[in-house]
Protein backbone atom coordinates (compact mmCIF):
# COMPACT_ATOMS: atom_id res chain seq x y z
CA UNK A 1 0.00 0.00 0.00
CA UNK A 2 2.80 2.40 0.89
CA UNK A 3 4.54 1.60 -2.37
CA UNK A 4 1.44 2.59 -4.39
CA UNK A 5 1.10 5.81 -2.38
CA UNK A 6 4.75 6.62 -3.06
CA UNK A 7 4.28 6.02 -6.81
CA UNK A 8 1.20 8.29 -6.86
CA UNK A 9 3.20 11.06 -5.18
CA UNK A 10 5.98 10.71 -7.75
CA UNK A 11 3.43 10.89 -10.59
CA UNK A 12 1.81 13.98 -9.07
CA UNK A 13 5.20 15.68 -8.73
CA UNK A 14 6.07 14.81 -12.33
CA UNK A 15 2.75 16.27 -13.58
CA UNK A 16 3.25 19.40 -11.49
CA UNK A 17 6.80 19.88 -12.81
CA UNK A 18 5.59 19.38 -16.40
CA UNK A 19 2.83 21.99 -15.93
CA UNK A 20 5.28 24.49 -14.41
CA UNK A 21 7.75 23.99 -17.28
CA UNK A 22 4.98 24.63 -19.82
CA UNK A 23 4.01 27.89 -18.07
CA UNK A 24 7.59 29.13 -18.03
CA UNK A 25 8.06 28.28 -21.70
CA UNK A 26 4.91 30.20 -22.62
CA UNK A 27 6.14 33.29 -20.75
CA UNK A 28 9.55 33.10 -22.39
CA UNK A 29 8.18 33.13 -25.94
CA UNK A 30 9.06 36.42 -27.69
CA UNK A 31 6.19 38.68 -28.55
CA UNK A 32 5.17 38.21 -32.16
CA UNK A 33 5.95 41.12 -34.47
CA UNK A 34 3.32 42.12 -36.94
CA UNK A 35 5.53 42.14 -40.03
CA UNK A 36 2.65 43.36 -42.15
CA UNK A 37 2.62 46.66 -40.25
CA UNK A 38 6.27 47.42 -41.11
CA UNK A 39 6.96 49.51 -44.20
CA UNK A 40 10.08 50.33 -46.15
CA UNK A 41 11.01 53.95 -46.84
CA UNK A 42 10.28 53.35 -50.51
CA UNK A 43 6.69 52.42 -49.61
CA UNK A 44 5.90 55.82 -48.04
CA UNK A 45 3.77 58.34 -49.86
CA UNK A 46 5.56 61.32 -51.32
CA UNK A 47 4.15 63.76 -48.76
CA UNK A 48 4.39 61.37 -45.80
CA UNK A 49 7.05 62.10 -43.18
CA UNK A 50 8.23 59.64 -40.55
CA UNK A 51 7.84 60.95 -36.99
CA UNK A 52 11.16 62.09 -35.55
CA UNK A 53 12.52 60.04 -32.68
CA UNK A 54 12.77 62.06 -29.50
CA UNK A 55 16.18 63.46 -28.62
CA UNK A 56 17.70 64.91 -25.48
CA UNK A 57 20.14 67.80 -25.97
CA UNK A 58 22.52 69.11 -23.34
CA UNK A 59 25.75 71.03 -23.05
CA UNK A 60 28.82 70.89 -20.84
CA UNK A 61 30.11 74.43 -20.20
CA UNK A 62 32.20 76.44 -19.72
CA UNK A 63 35.51 74.95 -20.82
CA UNK A 64 38.59 77.15 -20.81
CA UNK A 65 39.84 76.33 -24.31
CA UNK A 66 39.57 74.05 -27.33
CA UNK A 67 42.04 71.58 -25.82
CA UNK A 68 39.74 70.95 -22.86
CA UNK A 69 36.77 70.59 -25.19
CA UNK A 70 38.62 67.95 -27.24
CA UNK A 71 39.55 66.07 -24.07
CA UNK A 72 35.89 65.92 -23.08
CA UNK A 73 34.93 64.68 -26.55
CA UNK A 74 37.39 61.80 -26.15
CA UNK A 75 35.86 60.95 -22.78
CA UNK A 76 32.39 60.72 -24.37
CA UNK A 77 33.60 58.86 -27.47
CA UNK A 78 32.41 55.44 -26.23
CA UNK A 79 28.95 56.69 -25.21
CA UNK A 80 26.00 56.30 -27.66
CA UNK A 81 25.77 60.05 -28.19
CA UNK A 82 26.68 62.61 -30.82
CA UNK A 83 28.92 65.37 -29.47
CA UNK A 84 30.62 68.45 -30.86
CA UNK A 85 32.91 71.16 -29.50
CA UNK A 86 31.77 74.74 -30.07
CA UNK A 87 33.40 78.09 -29.34
CA UNK A 88 31.14 80.35 -27.30
CA UNK A 89 30.70 84.07 -27.80
CA UNK A 90 33.12 85.91 -25.49
CA UNK A 91 31.48 86.75 -22.19
CA UNK A 92 30.61 90.33 -21.23
CA UNK A 93 33.38 91.55 -18.94
CA UNK A 94 32.00 95.07 -18.40
CA UNK A 95 30.36 98.08 -20.05
CA UNK A 96 31.63 101.24 -21.75
CA UNK A 97 29.84 104.60 -21.68
CA UNK A 98 30.24 106.46 -24.97
CA UNK A 99 29.00 109.62 -26.67
CA UNK A 100 28.89 109.96 -30.50
CA UNK A 101 30.83 112.93 -31.85
CA UNK A 102 29.09 115.39 -34.19
CA UNK A 103 29.98 115.06 -37.85
CA UNK A 104 31.00 118.71 -38.23
CA UNK A 105 34.43 119.74 -36.92
CA UNK A 106 33.13 122.97 -35.37
CA UNK A 107 30.42 121.09 -33.45
CA UNK A 108 33.03 118.64 -32.19
CA UNK A 109 35.23 121.41 -30.86
CA UNK A 110 32.23 123.07 -29.18
CA UNK A 111 31.26 119.75 -27.51
CA UNK A 112 34.80 119.12 -26.23
CA UNK A 113 35.03 122.67 -24.88
CA UNK A 114 31.69 122.28 -23.08
CA UNK A 115 32.83 119.05 -21.45
CA UNK A 116 36.19 120.53 -20.47
CA UNK A 117 34.50 123.50 -18.78
CA UNK A 118 32.59 121.01 -16.59
CA UNK A 119 35.68 118.97 -15.78
CA UNK A 120 35.19 116.12 -18.26
CA UNK A 121 38.12 114.97 -20.42
CA UNK A 122 36.80 111.82 -22.18
CA UNK A 123 38.95 109.52 -24.29
CA UNK A 124 38.51 109.84 -28.05
CA UNK A 125 37.75 106.55 -29.80
CA UNK A 126 37.24 107.22 -33.49
CA UNK A 127 33.83 108.84 -33.95
CA UNK A 128 32.97 108.46 -30.25
CA UNK A 129 34.02 109.77 -26.89
CA UNK A 130 34.48 107.23 -24.11
CA UNK A 131 33.82 108.05 -20.46
CA UNK A 132 35.44 104.83 -19.28
CA UNK A 133 34.76 101.13 -18.82
CA UNK A 134 32.83 99.83 -15.82
CA UNK A 135 32.54 96.38 -14.25
CA UNK A 136 28.80 96.74 -13.64
CA UNK A 137 25.86 98.88 -14.74
CA UNK A 138 25.48 100.56 -11.35
CA UNK A 139 28.89 102.24 -11.61
CA UNK A 140 28.19 103.26 -15.21
CA UNK A 141 24.83 104.81 -14.33
CA UNK A 142 26.46 106.82 -11.56
CA UNK A 143 28.84 108.44 -14.06
CA UNK A 144 26.08 108.92 -16.62
CA UNK A 145 23.90 110.71 -14.06
CA UNK A 146 26.69 113.24 -13.45
CA UNK A 147 26.81 114.34 -17.11
CA UNK A 148 24.96 117.49 -18.25
CA UNK A 149 21.32 116.76 -19.01
CA UNK A 150 21.45 117.51 -22.79
CA UNK A 151 24.38 115.12 -23.22
CA UNK A 152 23.15 112.43 -20.85
CA UNK A 153 20.37 111.34 -23.20
CA UNK A 154 22.77 111.03 -26.13
CA UNK A 155 25.17 108.67 -24.39
CA UNK A 156 25.29 105.00 -25.36
CA UNK A 157 26.21 101.82 -23.49
CA UNK A 158 28.42 99.27 -25.25
CA UNK A 159 29.33 95.87 -23.81
CA UNK A 160 33.01 95.07 -23.30
CA UNK A 161 33.73 91.46 -24.27
CA UNK A 162 36.37 89.26 -22.68
CA UNK A 163 39.46 88.85 -24.84
CA UNK A 164 39.38 85.06 -24.62
CA UNK A 165 36.35 82.99 -25.67
CA UNK A 166 35.23 79.94 -23.71
CA UNK A 167 34.16 76.59 -25.17
CA UNK A 168 31.34 74.09 -24.69
CA UNK A 169 30.59 70.50 -25.70
CA UNK A 170 27.07 69.98 -27.03
CA UNK A 171 25.61 66.47 -26.82
CA UNK A 172 22.55 64.77 -28.35
CA UNK A 173 21.21 61.31 -27.56
CA UNK A 174 17.98 59.36 -27.86
CA UNK A 175 15.35 59.87 -25.19
CA UNK A 176 15.43 57.06 -22.63
CA UNK A 177 19.22 56.90 -22.48
CA UNK A 178 21.12 58.68 -19.72
CA UNK A 179 24.85 59.32 -19.51
CA UNK A 180 25.96 57.43 -16.42
CA UNK A 181 26.38 59.26 -13.14
CA UNK A 182 29.94 57.88 -12.97
CA UNK A 183 30.85 59.62 -16.25
CA UNK A 184 29.22 62.88 -15.15
CA UNK A 185 30.99 62.73 -11.79
CA UNK A 186 34.31 62.17 -13.55
CA UNK A 187 33.61 65.21 -15.76
CA UNK A 188 32.78 67.40 -12.74
CA UNK A 189 35.95 66.24 -10.99
CA UNK A 190 38.14 66.84 -14.04
CA UNK A 191 36.63 70.26 -14.80
CA UNK A 192 35.61 71.97 -11.52
CA UNK A 193 32.90 74.56 -12.07
CA UNK A 194 31.52 72.95 -15.24
CA UNK A 195 27.73 72.99 -15.66
CA UNK A 196 25.60 70.30 -17.32
CA UNK A 197 22.62 72.05 -18.91
CA UNK A 198 19.65 70.49 -20.71
CA UNK A 199 18.66 72.53 -23.77
CA UNK A 200 15.83 72.42 -26.34
CA UNK A 201 16.81 70.38 -29.38
CA UNK A 202 16.73 72.32 -32.65
CA UNK A 203 15.02 70.71 -35.62
CA UNK A 204 13.81 67.54 -33.85
CA UNK A 205 11.05 66.70 -31.40
CA UNK A 206 12.28 66.65 -27.83
CA UNK A 207 10.64 65.68 -24.56
CA UNK A 208 9.97 68.17 -21.79
CA UNK A 209 12.92 68.31 -19.40
CA UNK A 210 13.36 69.83 -15.99
CA UNK A 211 15.61 72.86 -16.01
Amino acid sequence: MLRWLFLLLLLANALLFFWYAQQQAARAEPEAVNVGSLRLLSELNGDEVLPARERVCLSYRPLSDEYDARRLLRLLADEPVSAEAVELEPAIAGYRLTLPLPAEAAARIELLDELARQGWVPESRGAQLSFGSFADMAALQEVRAALPQPLRGRTQVAPVRAEKALWAVRVKHLSGYEISSEINQLIKTSWPGINIEKNPCEGVASPEVDQ
